[in-house]
C-alpha cells in the first residue's frame, strides 16, 4: 500500500475542484489557500442541486459561464493551471464524454485536468480538516468511482492511503431507501431526491421506535444484498415476506410498524459499521475521522465516539459537496488543520443593504436589544459575512429563538421552518458551557454528535432535548463566530441559560438561503419576527 499519488499545483496560477454530481460544487485556491467554495444549490436556490450528473441542474449549459465570469469579476482569474475533479465511472460512453470533455475540459481554461477518487476526496477532507497529525479514516456512503466503504490511513505530511476498497457494502443507499415506505417519511416526489433527504429524517424518526431483534437478521440480510435502484424492490418482497410486513408505496407504513422499521434499521447499520471497523481501530489504535454522506449520522458518530473512547473527527461538510473540498485538500496537504466552515459564498445581494435600511427601517442595534427579543421568545433570522460550507447552519444563516419554552419547538415549526414533527432542532452552546448542559466534553462545533442531555435540565431546555434524550450539540467560541457568541453570554447572564435553538435559515425544501432578499421574502411570507443582516436589525 502506497500514499495516493496527488498533483502538484502551480503557485503562479489559480487552480479549480469541481464536483458535478448532486451537491455540485466549485473550489477556488490561489497559492495555497482556498479563496471560496461555491455550492451550486446556494447559488441557483435548489437544493442538493448537480452541475452536470446526478440532479443536473436546467441551466447547466450556462453555469461554468456565470461562474468563471463570477470569479474574474471577484478576483480577476480567467485561467487555471490544474482544474480537478471526480472521474467518472459510467459505461456509457456518450456520458463519459459529455461529462469529461465537455463540461470540465472544454468549458474550464485550464492547462490540465486532473481526475480524482471520490473516497479518496472524502477521506482527505475530514482528515486535513481535523486537528490530527494522524489517524484512521472511514469513508462511506452511497457510492462513488473508487468503492463503498473505504478505509484510509491519513498522515499529514505524506497524504492518504487506501488500506480497504469495499465494493459490495453500500450503508448508504441501504438506509435510505426504507424512507420511500415509511409515510411519515415520504413528502418528496421523486425518489432521485427523496435519495438525498430521507436519510435525515429517518435519523430523527427512529428515535420514536424500537429494534425488534425477530426482524434482525433478516434487516441486515437486506443490507447485505446491497440494494440499488435497479433492484431494491425485489429485495423488499423478499424482506417483507421474512418479517410479516408488506412495502407497498401505495399503502406505506405507519404507526408504530414505522417507527419500529426504521429503529431496527439504525441498528442495523450501526453493528454492520461496528463489524466493519473495530478491526481496524484496534490494530492502528489511532484517532478517527468519519466521512462521506453515512457520517451525518449523528447517532452511530456519537457510538463510535463511546465504543472506542478515541478522538472522533467529522467535518462540516461530510458529504458530496465535500467532495470539491477534499480533492483540493488532498493536493494542498496542509500542515495545521483546514478550517472551510465558513468558506461559502457571501451574500450575493450586498449592495442591497442600504436600499433596505431605508425601505425596511433597520436599525444598528446594541446586542442586548436582540436578547430582549430573545428572552421575549422571538424567532430571528441571521445572516452574516459568508455562508457555511456544509449541510449545516453555524450561526452565519441560521434562525434562532430560546430553547426554554417547552412549546418552542411546535412553535417554530408552525410560524417558520414546516419541518416534520419528529425531526428534533440543535442548541448551541459556548465551548466551556456544554459540559454543564450536556454530558459531552470538548468540542462539537458542525452538530456532529447527539450526546444526552444532563437531567437537570431536560426540563429547562425542552424544546431542544429529542424523544431519546438526546441533542444534536453544536459548540462555539468567539473567535469563529464573536456574534452568536456574545449572544449566548448576554442571554445566560438574563435566563441563567446559555443555550439557543439554532437551525438553518431556510424553509422545508429550499437550501440554505444566500441573499439578502431570500431573507426578506421568509421574513414577509412567514411569522417570524425580526432579522439580524450584517449588523443591521430589522424588527416587524
Amino acid at each position: 500500500m502506497t500514499f495516493i499519488e496527488t498533483p502538484v499545483l502551480s503557485k503562479e496560477l489559480p487552480n479549480l475542484a469541481i464536483h458535478g454530481s448532486h451537491n455540485a460544487t466549485v473550489v477556488l485556491e490561489y497559492q495555497g489557500r482556498i479563496l471560496e467554495i461555491i455550492e451550486f444549490e446556494r447559488l441557483l436556490d435548489s437544493k442538493n442541486i448537480g452541475y452536470c450528473q446526478y440532479m443536473a441542474a436546467q441551466s447547466r449549459k450556462h453555469l461554468a459561464h456565470i461562474v468563471l465570469d463570477y470569479i474574474k469579476d471577484k478576483y480577476n482569474f480567467d485561467h487555471f493551471d490544474t482544474v480537478l475533479h471526480q472521474h467518472c465511472d459510467s459505461n456509457d460512453n456518450t456520458f463519459t464524454e459529455t461529462v469529461m470533455l465537455y463540461h470540465y475540459n472544454n468549458l474550464f481554461p485550464a492547462n490540465k485536468q486532473v481526475p480524482m477518487g471520490h473516497h479518496a476526496a472524502h477521506a482527505a477532507g475530514s482528515f486535513y480538516q481535523s486537528s490530527f497529525d494522524k489517524s484512521i479514516i472511514f469513508s462511506f456512503d452511497g457510492g462513488g468511482n473508487d468503492g463503498w466503504f473505504n478505509v484510509y490511513l491519513g498522515e499529514r505530511e505524506n497524504g492518504i492511503k487506501l488500506i480497504q476498497k469495499n465494493d459490495s457494502l453500500d450503508l448508504g443507499f441501504a438506509y435510505m431507501i426504507f424512507g420511500e415506505y415509511l409515510e411519515d417519511i415520504r413528502r418528496e416526489p421523486a425518489l432521485s431526491l427523496g435519495n438525498l433527504v430521507y436519510a435525515g429524517k429517518i435519523l430523527g424518526y427512529q428515535s420514536y421506535g424500537e429494534c425488534q431483534y425477530s426482524w434482525y437478521d433478516a434487516v441486515k440480510e437486506f443490507y447485505l444484498s446491497k440494494p440499488s435502484g435497479n433492484n431494491y424492490q425485489a429485495l423488499f418482497d423478499i424482506l417483507g415476506e421474512k418479517i410479516g410486513l408488506r412495502f407497498d408505496v401505495n399503502n406505506r407504513l405507519t404507526g408504530s410498524q414505522a417507527k419500529n422499521l426504521a429503529a431496527t434499521s439504525q441498528k442495523v447499520f450501526e453493528d454492520i459499521f461496528f463489524e466493519m471497523a473495530d478491526k481496524y481501530v484496534k490494530e492502528y489504535e489511532l484517532p478517527i475521522c468519519l466521512a462521506g454522506g453515512c457520517a451525518l449520522n449523528i447517532v452511530l458518530n456519537t457510538k463510535i465516539k463511546q465504543r472506542y473512547g478515541l478522538p472522533v473527527f467529522i467535518g462540516p461538510n461530510p458529504n458530496d459537496c465535500g467532495i470539491a473540498t477534499g480533492m483540493m485538500l488532498q493536493c494542498l496537504k496542509p500542515m495545521e488543520p483546514y478550517d472551510t466552515s465558513y468558506l461559502g459564498i457571501p451574500v450575493m445581494d450586498k449592495n442591497m443593504l442600504p436600499r433596505y435600511i431605508e425601505q425596511r427601517r433597520g436599525d444598528k442595534l446594541y446586542i442586548d436589544a436582540i436578547v430582549n427579543d430573545l428572552v421575549a421568545e422571538k424567532i430571528i433570522g441571521v445572516v452574516q459575512n459568508n455562508s457555511e460550507h456544509g449541510p449545516r447552519a453555524l450561526g452565519n444563516r441560521s434562525i434562532i429563538c430560546s430553547p426554554i419554552n417547552p412549546n418552542m419547538k411546535d412553535i417554530l415549526n408552525k410560524k417558520v421552518k414546516d419541518r416534520e414533527w419528529y425531526r428534533p432542532f440543535a442548541p448551541i452552546v459556548r465551548l466551556e458551557d456544554v459540559s454543564e448542559y450536556f454530558e459531552w466534553e470538548g468540542p462539537s462545533e458542525f452538530m456532529s454528535f447527539c450526546p444526552q442531555v444532563k437531567q437537570k435540565y431536560k426540563s429547562i431546555i425542552p424544546s431542544i432535548t429529542h424523544v431519546d434524550g438526546t441533542a444534536r450539540v453544536q459548540t462555539v467560541t468567539r473567535e469563529k463566530n464573536p456574534f452568536i457568541y456574545d449572544l449566548l453570554t448576554r442571554f445566560k447572564e438574563r435566563t441563567r441559560v446559555g443555550v439557543l435553538i439554532n437551525t438553518s435559515f431556510n424553509v422545508n425544501g429550499r437550501p440554505i438561503l444566500s441573499s439578502y432578499s431570500d431573507a426578506f421574502e421568509v421574513y414577509d411570507k412567514t411569522e417570524l419576527d425580526c432579522l439580524y443582516l450584517d449588523g443591521w436589525y430589522f424588527r416587524k
